[in-house]
């Protein structure tokens, strides 16, 4: 079997150690260096043409981000994993930009490291189900703002806004059922689902459905496992 061939690179010994000893134990990777240094990954990127480079954000100026297309250019079918700092993350579309493949928090995804290597090496994207909310929550924000001309309103005022009902048609709208099938689970009429979805657009000033689940879902008035359990680990 072909292994999945693979640099570590991490300005800090015990994160360098951590991830060799984790990626080590599978038996379809094969570590082909481990560096520590903006130089020493695009040399070793260079020379080996890994299938995927697993490195930390924070290895000094220029740092990781703006390392990845001078590596994408040199080694054209190598994946890029990247492990933040929950503190020192950066906007996930900036990553995407750079050609960064998997993003992830170190303090909460270090576990999923395996999972994402796998992911990017058979060309898929991994982000972080941590990094997929705080992205969300940032675009949903902006949007409510650029559509609206005022800022998103926080959880608490949604929470004084909205009943127990319009919350629970609208968790049923976020799972995807229908009308009928919400006023059916509700015991309401048709009728009353629909003038409840109405007049709670009207109360938070949006003008449709969608506007409405995104705020309710970036603010938290809806757990977000609730209407995705089990969110992907494994990436889109």
């Amino acid at each position: 079997m072909e292994k999945i061939t693979i640099i570590v690179a991490s300005a800090h010994e015990d994160e360098r150690n951590a991830m060799v000893a984790l990626l080590g134990e599978q038996d379809d990777f094969r570590i082909v260096s481990v560096v520590e240094d903006n130089f020493g990954v695009v040399n070793a990127a260079i020379k080996l043409q890994p299938n995927v480079i697993v490195m930390d954000f924070c290895m000094g100026d220029p740092g990781s981000l703006r390392l990845a297309p001078v590596i994408k250019r040199n080694s054209l079918g190598t994946a890029l994993v990247m492990l933040c700092s929950a503190d020192r993350h950066i906007p996930v579309d900036w990553a995407l930009r750079a050609g960064i493949s998997g993003y992830l928090l170190k303090q909460h995804d270090f576990a999923c490291l395996v999972s994402s290597v796998r992911c990017v090496f058979s060309g898929g994207l991994y982000v972080s189900e941590v990094v997929r909310k705080q992205a969300f929550s940032y675009f949903s924000a902006r949007a409510f703002t650029l559509g609206t001309g005022r800022p998103m309103p926080n959880a608490d005022f949604g929470r004084g806004v909205f009943t127990q009902t319009e919350l629970q048609i609208f968790h049923g709208i976020i799972l995807g059922r229908s009308d009928s099938e919400i006023a059916s689970n509700l015991n309401m009429s048709i009728g009353a689902v629909r003038n409840s979805i109405c007049w709670a657009k009207k109360k938070i000033g949006l003008h449709n459905r969608t506007q409405v689940i995104i705020y309710i879902l970036s603010v938290g008035l809806i757990a977000w496992d609730r209407c995705f359990p089990g969110a992907p680990e494994d990436g889109f």
